[in-house]
């Protein structure tokens, strides 16, 4: 299959795209050379594109937003910690937010990168799962995901011409795309491990029904104790069968999310600026400040302290 004629730009939308329809010059999005990016959204909105022509890199930082970067032409190479993803036209990176990454200076080209605040999807209980699936970096292409592909290309660029648009109720048809797409790749996720494993369960089922209520439940409840043992418990089957199913369920582990979680929640105090990191520490259910050093280093690239000050040094800029 050849996906180009699903993002090729005409002459006219190349026009079109070159000015901002949100008062940001594409030049105002500079070379980042703190560590830390507070991305300017759209006022009263959680979003912001960029038809990005400039021959400028990025170099290392991390924003709070989940970013999507799609090359238009030429490849765009994008480095996630110590991964480089060569990114050719019509592919699709997603980054997830905090996730420590740069982008190359390209010779010439242009590309779509959005900036995109989770939070406001995280309101919703639905979202859960599609949000532990994001926190892991995802590369959809023609190749490595033909059969959601094409559908997930076409929502994209219809997002792109709702924010160049003129319509009064664009953003609500932008974001109910957003979160099409965010379904369609968990439904597509979902339907994989279903059908690859014979003991897997339908999402209908009452498993995971359950399996639903204890992700809500850990939204609120993750700096309890709350072992393996006891988590399969709630969910009435063997630790072995509740390991395997959460992991196809979530896209990772069952200590991995619950530290997810706990990680995600120190973020948000970390920036407060003014509670101690060893009370964050207890706050976010860890009783050593080593192991919490440990896995946030694991996640973020960095230690706690390094975090607050990067995202002080950015925000006082």
């Amino acid at each position: 299959m050849n996906p180009r004629h699903l993002f090729a730009l005409t002459p006219a939308q190349r026009r079109q795209f070159s000015v901002q329809p949100d008062l940001f010059e594409p030049v105002m999005r500079q070379m980042v050379t703190e560590e830390f990016e507070l991305p300017s959204f759209v006022e009263k909105t959680s979003m912001r594109i960029w038809y990005n022509t400039q021959t400028e890199g990025y170099a290392r930082h991390w924003h709070d937003a989940q970013e999507i970067v799609i090359p238009l032409e030429n490849e765009y190479v994008v480095r996630l910690q110590d991964i480089e993803y060569r990114l050719e036209p019509g592919d699709i990176l997603l980054i997830p937010p905090g996730e420590l990454h740069a982008l190359e200076k390209p010779k010439e080209g242009s590309r779509f990168i959005f900036l995109v605040d989770l939070d406001l999807f995280s309101q919703m209980n639905s979202f859960l799962q599609a949000r532990s699936l994001l926190t892991k970096p995802i590369l959809l292409s023609a190749a490595t995901f033909p059969e959601i592909y094409e559908k997930a290309i076409s929502l994209f660029m219809e997002i792109v011409s709702l924010y160049w648009g003129d319509s009064p109720s664009r953003q609500l048809s932008i974001y109910a795309r957003m979160l099409d797409f965010f379904a369609c790749y968990t439904d597509f996720y979902i339907s994989g491990v279903v059908d690859s494993k014979p003991d897997a369960f339908h999402p209908a089922d009452s498993l995971a029904t359950k399996l639903n209520r204890l992700l809500e439940h850990l939204q609120t409840h993750y700096a309890e104790e709350l072992s393996l043992d006891e988590a399969a418990e709630k969910l009435s089957v063997s630790k072995y069968h509740f390991t395997r199913v959460f992991r196809r369920y979530t896209g990772q582990t069952f200590n991995d999310y619950l530290t997810s979680l706990r990680i995600r929640a120190a973020e948000d105090l970390l920036k407060q600026g003014s509670i101690p990191v060893s009370e964050i520490c207890a706050l976010c259910g860890y009783a050593s400040l080593s192991s919490f050093n440990r896995n946030f280093r694991k996640l973020k690239g960095c230690s706690p302290t390094e975090f607050r000050q990067f995202y002080q040094k950015r925000y006082s800029l």
